[in-house]
């Protein structure tokens, strides 16, 4: 039998099917111009199109997909390529939409991990998405995959997570989906929220000149999972901060909404996938470069413990190891002048001043005497040799 679910017109179950009948109803439903013929494979669709995990990332395989999709509707004010989609449905907000999966074995390891941290952070993760464009979630919608050997009271457990999580954050979960999934948990979460028209920010609008900012320390997430993957005994002042910013991470929707209403971003993007990927999106779609100061980042001391401990530069947690959750945001000098009155004002921590926007394409790391071009090198559910695991 699938989970079972609240008794409610939004929730469905259903059964996994087995591979033949997946096989077979692909063939039926896909279309003409992707033909599965008997024998083919998602290897061979690959080869025709010079598609190869050897040679193809994340960022390009979402590109791909967004050809194949093709244009999107005229009410969608924002679709592939930022934090949300936003839709303009009338009325003086933009709807925004966001998706975030976790699946076991990438994302999270129940061996140190509770279900209902696992709750929280589920929703956690999507809240963050719409803080990136200065907006608030109202409603979620949820599709659990659980193992048929598993008790259906951890998925209870887990859904008091969820709860309290959407409590803290006003938001309400109104449907969504159950599924038996033998190859272990499998999350998915939609949330719908909104933003002004006038105030939403995007990754988009960072100008030569401007200023980058970060909401909040580095590396924490990444340090935490090492502690917890690697059994490391080290000062509770120290591991206890860390371990919860891998667990239990927090949105910083207030920052992005004070951000927003203050019109104090040029652009603005939350890091999931760790600073040197995220903000090489925000200089892509702004078509600008950008200087880093290493001795800027704000890498708490006990990340550095726990990098010389497993044998790390900090400061590759810091750039790569991502799960950091925070906003990474770009403003004009003007801008940044008034962030110490406005975060202070509000009871937020002020934001770390760590580079500048610069003319060109490259990210480059500045440290004494060094200048190095940085390339990424954060989480890519799609390379070969990843340097960063999510679990």
């Amino acid at each position: 039998m699938p989970p079972q679910a609240p008794s409610s017109p939004g929730w469905h179950g259903q059964e996994s099917s087995g591979p033949q009948e997946l096989i077979e109803k692909a063939r039926r439903i896909c279309s003409p111009s992707i033909h599965l013929a008997k024998g083919s494979s998602a290897s061979t669709y690959s080869s025709r199109h010079g598609m190869t995990r050897s040679r193809f990332g994340e960022v390009e395989l979402i590109a791909r997909l967004a050809g194949i999709f093709g244009a999107a509707p005229p009410e969608v004010a924002i679709g592939i390529a930022d934090d949300c989609a936003a839709l303009n449905l009338g009325g003086p907000d933009y709807w925004l939409w966001t998706m975030d999966s976790l699946v076991e074995g990438v994302h999270f390891d129940l061996a140190y991990m509770s279900l209902a941290q696992l709750g929280r952070k589920s929703l956690a993760v999507n809240l963050s998405d719409l803080a990136a464009m200065g907006g608030v979630a109202r409603y979620a919608l949820l599709s659990l995959g659980w193992p048929p050997d598993r008790d259906l009271s951890g998925a209870l457990e887990f859904g008091e997570g969820l709860a309290a999580c959407a409590r803290d954050f006003g938001v309400a979960v109104i449907g969504g989906d159950t599924v038996s999934s033998p190859a272990g948990l499998a999350i998915t979460l939609t949330v719908l929220g909104m933003v002004p028209k006038s105030e939403m920010l995007r990754r988009s609008g960072a100008r030569a000149g401007d200023l980058i900012y970060v909401t909040g320390p580095l590396g924490e997430a990444a340090a935490g999972l090492e502690i917890l993957r690697r059994g490391l005994q080290l000062d509770p002042t120290l591991s206890e901060p860390l371990i919860r910013a891998h667990l239990t991470p927090q949105p910083q929707v207030a920052a992005g909404r004070l951000l927003a209403r203050e019109g104090l971003a040029t652009a603005c993007i939350d890091l999931s996938d760790g600073i040197a990927t995220d903000l090489m999106h925000i200089c892509r779609l702004s078509g600008v470069g950008a200087k880093l100061s290493a001795e800027a980042l704000p890498v708490p001391s006990g990340v550095k413990i726990v990098a010389r401990m497993v044998d790390h530069n900090p400061l590759e947690l810091a750039l790569q190891g991502g799960e950091d959750y925070q906003l990474l945001f770009t403003c004009s000098p003007a801008q940044a002048a008034l962030l110490p009155t406005v975060f202070a004002r509000a009871g937020l921590r002020l934001p770390n001043r760590i580079g500048e926007v610069v003319e060109g394409t490259d990210v480059l790391l500045l440290s004494p005497g060094n200048e190095k071009i940085i390339s990424g090198g954060g989480y890519d559910h799609f390379r070969l040799d990843p340097q960063t695991s999510k679990n």
